[in-house]
């Protein structure tokens, strides 16, 4: 089944096109809004929404309680007087003025609220506009090719080849990725640093013991959480968001019978029809995984804990953060903006 959590701090796996739309209880503008909680950081105040802005609809905010980033799934959007289709991308900083918004035929948007979010200086954040059709594409993996981005939350830092640094600025980043077809990314990861929250726009991810991606799945990876493998039959476009700088490398670790089940995904394709959003436990390769004695000893070993807190390390990125530490370090943050 579907695992819907809305707190950052468990896994999650579900398809925001599935949930329902009220009037939001949110902040701001946000309020009374028709859309749905997707994600929530209840220490910090940060929140992940899906919104539909009805036809004629027009505010205002004045920039001054959060950061709200807003990416426009379909529809057009105005933003001080400048008008955006699908795929474009608003960053109203905090403290940096507010802005006006408008919509004429409606849109279908998601909206990333972030209080107090850890940020350079202006003028490196400022208000933004970004169209990604007009941005070049950066190679995610440094020195390596077939997973690709183009930032939306600027600046946004990528690591050298020859380092061992981060991803993202302070307050983490925020991501249209792009990962080629017939991918296998056959190790397990885990993130010390942060959070993270993957949005399938178009394309396929399969993520092994999570689930098959189709357009609208969302998968969350909590602080700590050992995650993937995972598979993509097509190729994918995502966004990808993290609520603080991402560690690079990832710390990997082996995991049992990964060819035998990305040869099983690849081959039960049915490119006749939409891939469809379907959760581990309805999978036919979870079956096939589940009958596999090496699995099971494997999970039975001291290889397999699901979280990272306890992993040696002591060095980023492979010095465990702890569970919740940069929840907290959020929630300390507090900016004022009266000038």
């Amino acid at each position: 089944m579907s695992v819907r959590s809305v707190s950052r701090a468990d896994p999650g796996f579900y398809n925001f096109l599935a949930l329902g739309r009220n009037a939001l209880d949110a902040p701001d503008f946000l309020g009374g809004l028709c859309g749905a909680l997707m994600s929530a950081d209840p220490r910090s105040g940060s929140q992940t929404f899906c919104i539909e802005l009805f036809p004629g609809w027009r505010s205002r905010t004045d920039g001054k309680l959060a950061s709200l980033e807003l990416f426009v799934l379909r529809g057009d959007l105005s933003f001080n007087g400048q008008v955006i289709g699908a795929s474009a991308y608003v960053h109203v900083a905090q403290g940096c003025g507010g802005g006006e918004f408008s919509t004429t035929g409606g849109a279908l948007v998601l909206a990333f609220w972030n209080p107090d979010m850890p940020c350079f200086p202006y003028p490196y954040t400022r208000n933004r506009v970004i169209e990604p059709w007009r941005e070049q594409w950066i190679n995610s993996v440094p020195g390596s090719h077939g997973v690709m981005h183009k930032s939306l939350r600027q600046p946004d830092s990528v690591p050298h080849p020859t380092d061992e640094g981060f991803d993202g600025g302070p307050g983490g980043y925020l991501r249209f990725q792009y990962i080629e077809p017939n991918t296998i990314a056959p190790k397990e990861h885990v993130h010390h640093e942060c959070f993270e929250e993957i949005i399938l726009l178009q394309g396929d991810c399969f993520l092994v013991n999570e689930g098959q991606m189709g357009i609208g799945s969302v998968v969350n990876h909590p602080q700590e959480w050992y995650h993937a493998p995972f598979i993509s039959r097509t190729g994918a476009l995502l966004l990808v968001h993290t609520d603080a700088p991402m560690g690079y490398p990832w710390p990997p670790r082996d995991y049992p019978g990964v060819d035998a089940l990305a040869r099983a995904y690849f081959e039960g394709a049915e490119w006749d029809k939409p891939t469809a959003h379907i959760p581990w436990d309805q999978h036919p390769v979870a079956k096939l995984q589940d009958a596999s004695p090496d699995y099971h000893e494997w999970r039975k070993s001291g290889d397999s804990a699901l979280w990272g807190d306890a992993d040696p390390g002591d060095r980023v990125p492979f010095m465990p953060a702890g569970r919740g530490t940069v929840s907290k370090f959020r929630s300390s943050w507090k900016r004022c903006c009266d000038e």
